[in-house]
C-alpha cells in the first residue's frame, strides 16, 4: 500500500500512507495480545491519526479522504463505546476496529490508485464571472 501511494500517489495520498503505516507500527508495538480489554493506548494512536485524516477530508479536492477520516472516526467510536459499555463483547470490539481499519487502508489505496487518473483528468478552473459560459 506504501508503495503504491509512493509510486502512483500524490502528497495528500503519501501523507495518508504514511500516517497508516506509523499508525500500524505503533500499534504492533502497543497492543496487549490476549486482552478483551479496552486498548488505551491504540486509542492514543487512533486518536493522533484522527485529526490528520480530518484535515486531509477538510482541505481534499478528492473523496477519498473523507472516507477515509470517516473509518477513522468509527475506530475512535469503537474504542471509547467498548470503554462505555461493558456489555460489549472483546471479540466484537477487536473484530470492528480490525474492520475500519482495513476499510480505511482501502480508502487509502483507492485514493493512491486513482491519482494519477484524478491529475490527468483535472480540468483547470474556470475563471468565475457573471454568465460563467
Amino acid at each position: 500500500m506504501s508503495v503504491l501511494a509512493v509510486r502512483r500517489g500524490g502528497d495528500e495520498e503519501r501523507l495518508g500512507a504514511g500516517a497508516i503505516v506509523l499508525g500500524w507500527a505503533m500499534s504492533l508495538m502497543m497492543f496487549k495480545a490476549q486482552s478483551e480489554q479496552t486498548q488505551w493506548k491504540v486509542l492514543l494512536v487512533d486518536g493522533a491519526e484522527l485529526p490528520l485524516f480530518l484535515w486531509l477530508a477538510l482541505r481534499s479536492a478528492r473523496w477519498w479522504p473523507m472516507f477515509a477520516a470517516a473509518f477513522k472516526l468509527l475506530i475512535v467510536g469503537t474504542h471509547m463505546a467498548h470503554a462505555l459499555e461493558a456489555a460489549v463483547s472483546g471479540w466484537a470490539y477487536l473484530t470492528a476496529v480490525r474492520i475500519w481499519s482495513y476499510l480505511a487502508l482501502f480508502a487509502v489505496s483507492y485514493g493512491a490508485w486513482s491519482a494519477p487518473k484524478a491529475a490527468a483528468g483535472a480540468a483547470p478552473a474556470p475563471v468565475p464571472g457573471a454568465t460563467r459560459r
